[in-house]
């Protein structure tokens, strides 16, 4: 089976969307981060034989996580120990499985690392990480990453930012290299995430460069575009129609 992490922080002010944080103030970016985690929810609607993964931080933020998240996918309890369940866009004969587990400590590298070694370790032969900065990083896309690792030829895949990170690192086998000596939040991020995985012999098959949301010119740009209506709804805003009126 195949295993998507999610990393997500708890929504509070001061501790997401900094770079955003300093033009529109902490408690507006935390509103905007919520926002743009439950957009992203609603994108992962559609995924195909892959269980989601809530990695989150702080540690003690399991309650609060599960209380927003849970409501949100219309999620409920399995006969599983930890394991939920909720619908999907696929229809009543696929049900989503999701689980949730602390980040730890560490620098993002190290956590991630971590993450994957515990997924490899739980049984699962794909697994993929995801963070909630680019909510265009839907089933889609997410679907034909792993596709792109049934090749023989494949290790892994890497989905790149316009920033010059990654959206998405998907790994058939441990690889620990590509977490390590990685300058995180540079725009050196993805080149020196392929020049490891190179050294170690994994051959990461490429998918197209997707935006981070950071600033707030990528906020805008956003809300322009086939998601605006969908975050402006989570963010409990009016919606205009196409002739200018609010609804």
């Amino acid at each position: 089976m195949r295993l998507l992490m999610v990393f997500l922080k708890e929504p509070i002010p001061g501790k997401v969307k900094t770079r955003l944080a300093s033009t529109v103030g902490d408690d507006e970016a935390a509103r905007r981060y919520k926002a743009l985690v439950e957009v992203l929810l609603r994108q992962l609607q559609g995924l195909e034989n892959c269980r989601i993964r809530f990695c989150y931080a702080p540690d003690d933020a399991d309650g609060a996580i599960r209380f927003w998240l849970l409501p949100q996918m219309n999620a409920s309890s399995s006969d599983k120990e930890n394991i939920y369940i909720a619908p999907t866009a696929l229809g009543d004969k696929y049900r989503q499985e999701i689980d949730f587990r602390p980040q730890g400590d560490g620098n993002l590298g190290d956590r991630m690392q971590r993450a994957f070694a515990e997924g490899f370790t739980d049984g699962f032969e794909k697994i993929a990480v995801i963070g909630t900065d680019c909510p265009d990083c839907g089933a889609r896309w997410i679907n034909t990453g792993f596709s792109k690792m049934a090749k023989d030829t494949s290790h892994g895949m890497i989905g790149p930012s316009t920033d010059g990170g990654y959206y998405m690192l998907g790994l058939k086998a441990p690889c620990p290299t590509v977490f390590e000596n990685i300058a995180w939040s540079e725009s050196s991020v993805f080149d020196a995430t392929i020049t490891a995985a190179e050294t170690a012999g994994f051959h990461l098959e490429t998918l197209p460069a997707l935006t981070d949301i950071d600033h707030e010119d990528d906020w805008g740009k956003l809300l322009e575009g086939s998601l605006g209506a969908a975050l402006k709804k989570a963010l409990g805003e009016e919606l205009d129609s196409p002739d200018g009126i609010c609804l």
